[in-house]
């Protein structure tokens, strides 16, 4: 899922309906976000898409309460974007939903799952697969 943004065009939802399209047309690479695509917003949007999968991930091999507390995006060597639990709820910085979050046919043909996103979107659980463990609690 993450990988997706890698080498992929992002823009936001309300931008100019001319740039969108040209987006689209000079790349099958996209990904329309319900936000700017920024370094302040990508840390919320990974964050909120960690979030999501860890919801949504049944767990069976020792992992534990698995939660996520901060995701950095470094815009430069010295700059960077923090965001915390407390941002991606915040209205005000902009509503992040998975429906909101548009990835390209394309980018989804590149997941092992074609149908992954849609089933986190209808709640449906992943199952980690069960490995022996190598260390007993």
């Amino acid at each position: 899922l993450f990988d997706s943004f890698d080498h992929a065009i992002c823009f936001w939802e309300k931008d100019d309906p001319q740039y969108i399209d040209a987006c689209k047309t000079f790349s099958a690479r996209w990904i329309s976000l319900p936000v700017s695509p920024s370094a302040e917003q990508f840390s919320r949007i990974f964050f909120y898409l960690a979030q999501q999968v860890l919801q949504s991930t049944v767990t069976q091999n020792g992992e534990g309460d698995v939660e996520v507390y901060s995701v950095i995006v470094h815009e430069t060597d010295t700059g960077y974007a923090q965001s915390f639990l407390e941002d991606i709820q915040n209205e005000q910085m902009g509503l992040l939903n998975l429906e909101g979050i548009i990835f390209s046919e394309q980018v989804q043909s590149e997941w092992a799952d074609p149908n992954m996103y849609e089933n986190l979107k209808q709640g449906i659980k992943f199952h980690n697969p069960h490995v022996n463990l190598q260390v007993e609690v």
